[in-house]
């Protein structure tokens, strides 16, 4: 019986990595994805140009935007993108990711992608060594 391929991404808000899982090691197999570094406007979030509070009341100030929410959240649709892509060749997914980007991330895979998931881990393991993620991963 064929060993079941499986893909890797690690990812934080900033930087994704993709890679295949050998029995001992994790190679890459794209290069790593960085999110753009592009500033926003209010008017691209549909926020008006006045805050409002309550139904009478008109402020000079804008709504609170997070606007490093918005950009975790476009990354987690671009690698949501490159996942689609990827996983057509692969039998199993791990996701490992900071936990705001993991749930941005859920939102947008497509339910081919999601069926392919075997394991899920909610920590931004971008920055430490391969070797050290290998511990984290544990598959039969």
């Amino acid at each position: 019986m064929k060993e079941p391929t499986t893909c890797v991404m690690i990812a934080d808000g900033a930087r994704a990595k993709f890679l295949t899982k050998n029995t001992n090691a994790l190679l890459p197999i794209l290069p790593t994805q960085h999110a753009e570094d592009t500033v926003t406007t209010h008017l691209e979030h549909k926020h008006p140009s006045h805050g409002r509070v309550g139904i009478k009341a008109l402020h000079s100030y804008y709504e609170h935007a997070d606007w490093y929410y918005f950009k975790k959240e476009a990354f987690a649709i671009e690698i949501a993108r490159v996942l689609y892509n990827l996983v057509k060749t692969y039998d199993r997914l791990i996701l490992i990711a900071a936990p705001v980007v993991l749930g941005c991330l859920r939102q947008h895979l497509s339910p081919h992608v999601a069926s392919k998931i075997t394991l899920e881990i909610d920590k931004d393991l971008t920055k430490i060594p391969l070797k050290k993620v290998m511990g984290y991963i544990q598959l039969p």
